[in-house]
């Protein structure tokens, strides 16, 4: 019990170290006897560390939501039914030295973390590890897989692959995904858009984007959008397989990413 107090007391607080665990727990008794728990020193957590196993503290992430799933939920409100996540990925350096099995680069070890966030809980539901030189495209496979129909995914450009697209469009979950700089597409249909209540926000155009991979993605159509973004003064270009939500929705789901 005190171990497992200690690694929330370490996540909640953003320690960096043992020592740094052990001093804050010791200047915390009183409120640690609420739940029934104690100050461990650092060589008691050095050890949990190194003899307890993982599985323990991933059974425990995974009752916890669970329990207070009525805590979490509500972030999005009432518009959305079905679940929203967020994907991107992260680059985590290690030693040379010790992790030469993770080779990056020439002087540089790292893997990369893939994550799959609950927009509404705030929660990740997956997380995939690979090597640090592996692209997002292919670490997206160890944690798209599974998707319930109709959910929504909102990932960097990164993630821009045509097979990608195609993958999640066949088991009709929607994707929202920054286009990259380089894409090709044909402008089928031009329709301006009025300006987003917000005026930070305005739409200009609503399109089709018609891939140069047909051989990929046959005669599947998607939807770009490009909007003006006021505060940054730049412009973007979205992609997304869901041609009947309204643009401005599509937009939103992007910036609260």
């Amino acid at each position: 019990m005190e171990s497992v107090c200690s690694y929330a007391f370490c996540q909640l607080t953003g320690a960096n170290s043992l020592e740094e665990i052990e001093d804050g727990l010791h200047s915390c008794i009183g409120k640690l006897q609420h739940p029934g728990a104690r100050p461990v020193g650092r060589v008691a957590l050095s050890y949990t560390n190194s003899k307890r196993p993982c599985q323990l503290y991933e059974d425990l992430y995974h009752a916890l939501p669970n329990k207070f799933q009525h805590e979490f939920q509500g972030r999005l409100g009432p518009w959305f039914t079905k679940s929203v996540f967020s994907l991107d990925s992260t680059t985590i350096s290690l030693c040379l030295r010790m992790f030469d099995w993770a080779q990056h680069r020439r002087r540089k070890e790292g893997i990369k973390l893939h994550a799959l966030l609950n927009n509404d809980t705030g929660l990740p539901k997956v997380i995939g590890e690979t090597a640090a030189k592996t692209s997002d495209r292919k670490g997206a496979a160890l944690i798209l897989d599974g998707l319930s129909c109709g959910s929504i995914v909102v990932m960097g450009r990164g993630y821009n692959d045509y097979r990608l697209s195609k993958e999640l469009t066949d088991p009709r979950v929607t994707f929202v995904s920054r286009l990259k700089d380089n894409t090709k597409h044909t402008l089928l249909k031009d329709a301006p858009i009025s300006e987003a209540p917000s005026g930070k926000w305005r739409i200009l155009r609503d399109d089709f984007y018609w891939p140069q991979a047909v051989r990929v993605c046959g005669q599947t159509k998607f939807r770009v959008l490009q909007w003006y973004d006021e505060t940054t003064k730049r412009w973007s270009e979205f992609l997304t397989n869901n041609r009947q939500r309204h643009p401005q929705e599509t937009a939103d789901l992007y910036k609260d990413r």
